[in-house]
Order: structure tokens, then C-alpha cells, then sequence
């Protein structure tokens, strides 16, 4: 190997050992924060407990809000870690090394073809993983880490055909990554393969990045893998398919009913903000390689996808982060041959902030998330716990149990699945919610919203934890 191949790989290894200190430091440190990281870790617990790897399950019902791809990894990683927050928050962390590694294998490959041209891959991994939208997210248990995965993968590899031509192996994996992003978050990742390289075929001006999804063996794998979940999914909940593409999909891109329309500047402004410094340092220019147009034709469809769509979270842009740091290496390259050291020392940036804001990220967390309720809970020596018109699902996950609910509609869950279709669930007897808190079962620990702490009190004497979400009870004390 020559001595600056072999010293790109060991600075490449340099990048992925620190981006993976950086996420397994803030696993460990950060609690899980509710709703969302306490939600899905706990989605990822009952999962690994009960062993049914094709309906995923929240507080004992079916969560059908997302397929169960982020779930099933979760569940592995605690089946074989425990049930704690980095085993729940490992899925995302591998996802950010492999999104690393991918751009670093591509952007070798691709130098060492007869007239392509590729940014360094230290380069490229060095932006991508000082992104503040990626760093905070490497370790974090959503899906769009793990969706960032799959979508790069598809990127990397219409790049690397349209340069080196038709591989079946490589179709194949492609597809099947294609799959796998579906079974992580539904069709947005049809959305992202079809359109991604329909921008990169604008860019390229050519039909090549389209030449693989005319592929039919491919689309085969994509059904039966994602296809055959969904079928055992929808022979025990019909309502599903209604569920999936036209409410959860459709409806939440044409529709303001889930209340996350943005204006127009929101797509740019979480691209600069999440790319910080780079982002605004970048002396950008039109792409020139193809490899390079195929990234922006992903960060394309991104920038008009989002911005069509009514439904907007920060989290939704970050499978364009890798392509847009492909695409500012590019224009570093060609500018100054390679990043210029002030650059190199803004880089630090998001790890410093990370770090440096540790005390204050713990205290935020602390206060949104279930953990310390649950310590609360178990140092008291407290069994069973019931929620009445509230929920902490961080809370179950750090107990390790399934506590009782109650709730009319199940909205505490935080599942539009589960309120649309009480009525299916209750028909094949899978409701478990409690109407009132006399219907329920006694309980060694009752949970108020805070809102309700007052007549806790007068019935139950001194909460034994509070803060400004929940009031907890023990219900021997009752007066």
C-alpha cells in the first residue's frame, strides 16, 4: 500500500474512532429524553421481552406508527447488552460509522477508476461527521440514522455505476438496502431512492442514475422482503394498509394535520444550521464530477421534497447531510486542494459543543426524560405502577416492565395508530387501557400529571417524585 493510501486509512480510522467515542460518551452520559428516545426504546424493550419481531408493541398494544426495523435492532442490541440506554441507542451509532465508512470505501473506489474524480475521503468523513446535525444525532434512538444508512448507501451506489457501470452484486445491495429503509420508516425510503436519482439525473443531464431501478430483479427483493412484512402485518391488522400509505404517508405530506408545516426558509436554514461551519465556509459551486452530481441531486430532492411537504422536523434532512459534505469537499478540492486549517480547527465545533455543554445537556435531559421517575421509583422499592392520563415510556424502559394505563382514547401513547383504530383493537381483544382509575388494577405506584399533583396529595399524601411533567404516588399512603 503507498505510505498516503496508508495514511488516508489510518486518518479515516482516526474519524470513525472519534465519531464513535463522541456517540458512545453521549450514550452513556445523556438520559433517554421522552417522549420520543423513551418511546422507541421501550417499543425496542417489550420487543426483545415478548419475541414478536413483526408487530411492535407500546405499553402491550401494537405500535404500527413505523414498521419495525429500528425496533428489531434495538430489541438485539438489548437482548444481548441489557436493557439500558446505549444498548437502545447502539442501532443509531452503528448507523452513523457504517454512513461513514460507505463515503470513505466510495470515495476510494472512485480514485482509483481511470478518469473519475472523488474528494478526499478524509475529507469528506471529517465534514460529515462534525456536522452538528449528525453528531447529535449519532446517538440517539430515531430513525433517521439508520434511514441516512440506507439512504447513502443507494447515493454511493448510483455514483459508483454511473462511473464504472451496470453491477449486479451491487444492484442487488442496493435494493436491498432499499428495503431495509423501508422496514425502518415506510415509503419516504422509495421516496428517497426514486428521487434522489431523478435529481441526480437532472444534474447529470443523462438517464444513467435511473438505469437501476428499471432493474426487475431488484424490485423482487424489495417485495419480498419489505412486501412480506407487510403482508404478516396485515393479516393481523387489515386497517394497516389504509393506515400506512394514506394516513401516516400521504395525509401527513398534503395535510397540516400533524401540525409540523414550517415556512419556506426551514429546509435551508436546517441545512446551514446542521452543517455548521462548513456549511456557510464552503466556497459551493455546481458540482463537476459525476459522483458529485449524483450527492447534489439528493440534496436536491431533499431541498424540493421537504419543502413541498407539509410535515417538517429538523430530523427529516439529515440523509442529506453525507451528500452535501461529498459535495463541500468537492468544492474544497477544486478550490484549495484541501480543507484550509482555520476550517479544520471550526470542525471542531459540534464535538467542543457537545462536550463543553455536557452539564447543561444532562440537566435538559434529566428534565425531559423518564429515568429519574423510575429511579425515584424503584429506590422507594415500589412494584407496579399505573398512569392515569399520562405516560413516561422512558420510565417503563428503565423499570423494565409494562406498567398500567389509563386512559379513554390513548392518546397518552402518543400513537396515532392506536386512537384511529381503537375500536379493530378492541374487536380482537388486543385494548389493554383502563377507563378510569377505579377499573384499574391496585398498584404499589399511581402517576398524576403534574397538572394534578394537588388532588394526589389530598388523597395520597407527598408525591414521592415530582417535576414539572409527572407527580408519583404511593398508594399505600392513601388517606
Amino acid at each position: 500500500m503507498p505510505a498516503r493510501s496508508a495514511s488516508s486509512s489510518r486518518a479515516v480510522l482516526l474519524v470513525l474512532a472519534a465519531s464513535a467515542a463522541l456517540s458512545l460518551w453521549c450514550a452513556w452520559r445523556v438520559p433517554l429524553l421522552d417522549p420520543d428516545e423513551g418511546r422507541n426504546a421501550e417499543v425496542a424493550r417489550e420487543m426483545a421481552a415478548d419475541g414478536d419481531f413483526v408487530i411492535p408493541h407500546l405499553a402491550g398494544l401494537p405500535y404500527l406508527d413505523k414498521p419495525p426495523g429500528l425496533f428489531a435492532a434495538g430489541a438485539l442490541a438489548i437482548r444481548v447488552f441489557g436493557a439500558n440506554r446505549v444498548a437502545a441507542r447502539l442501532p443509531s451509532i452503528l448507523a452513523s460509522l457504517i454512513v461513514l465508512l460507505l463515503l470513505a470505501r466510495t470515495a476510494r473506489r472512485l480514485a482509483a477508476m481511470p478518469g473519475a474524480e472523488a474528494p478526499s475521503p478524509v475529507e469528506t468523513t471529517l465534514l460529515t461527521a462534525s456536522a452538528p446535525l449528525f453528531a447529535s444525532l449519532a446517538a440517539y434512538v430515531i430513525f433517521d440514522m439508520p434511514l441516512t444508512a440506507c439512504v447513502t448507501a443507494v447515493w454511493t451506489g448510483v455514483a459508483l455505476e454511473s462511473d464504472s457501470g451496470r453491477s449486479t452484486s451491487r444492484r442487488a445491495a442496493m435494493y436491498a438496502t432499499v428495503a431495509v429503509g423501508v422496514l425502518l420508516k415506510g415509503p419516504v425510503m422509495l421516496a428517497w431512492a426514486v428521487g434522489g436519482s431523478a435529481g441526480a439525473a437532472l444534474l447529470m443531464r443523462s438517464r444513467a442514475p435511473l438505469r437501476w431501478l428499471t432493474w426487475p430483479p431488484g424490485w423482487l427483493i424489495v417485495l419480498a422482503v419489505a412486501g412480506g412484512w407487510f403482508a404478516l402485518a396485515l393479516r393481523r391488522h387489515p386497517e394497516y394498509a389504509r393506515y400506512a400509505f394514506l394516513e401516516e404517508s400521504l395525509e401527513r405530506m398534503t395535510s397540516g394535520a400533524f401540525k409540523r408545516d414550517q415556512p419556506w426558509w426551514f429546509v435551508p436554514a436546517v441545512l446551514a444550521g446542521g452543517a455548521l461551519p462548513w456549511s456557510l465556509a464552503t466556497p459551493w459551486r455546481m458540482p463537476r464530477s459525476g459522483a458529485t452530481r449524483v450527492a447534489a441531486g439528493f440534496v436536491l430532492f431533499a431541498a424540493i421534497f421537504f419543502t413541498l411537504s407539509r410535515s417538517k422536523l429538523v430530523t427529516y434532512l439529515l440523509p442529506a447531510i453525507p451528500a452535501l459534505a461529498w459535495w463541500s469537499a468537492e468544492c474544497w478540492r477544486a478550490r484549495a486542494g484541501r480543507l484550509p486549517r482555520p476550517l479544520l480547527a471550526g470542525l471542531l465545533f459540534a464535538p467542543l459543543l457537545l462536550t463543553a455543554g455536557s452539564p447543561w445537556l444532562v440537566r435538559y435531559a434529566c428534565e425531559e426524560s423518564g429515568e429519574p421517575m423510575a429511579e425515584a421509583i424503584a429506590r422507594a422499592g415500589a412494584g407496579t405502577v399505573l398512569y392515569d392520563n399520562c405516560y413516561s415510556p422512558g420510565s417503563d424502559f428503565r423499570l423494565g416492565r409494562v406498567s398500567e394505563l389509563v386512559s379513554e382514547g390513548g392518546h397518552v401513547l402518543t400513537s396515532n395508530y392506536v386512537v384511529r383504530y381503537r375500536d379493530s383493537l378492541e374487536a380482537r381483544g388486543q385494548w389493554r387501557l383502563h377507563s378510569s382509575l377505579e377499573a384499574a388494577p391496585a398498584t404499589d405506584v399511581v402517576v398524576l400529571p403534574a397538572r394534578a399533583r394537588d388532588a394526589g396529595q389530598q388523597r395520597w399524601g407527598e408525591p414521592l417524585f415530582e417535576n414539572r411533567r409527572f407527580a408519583a404516588f404511593r398508594r399505600d399512603g392513601a388517606r
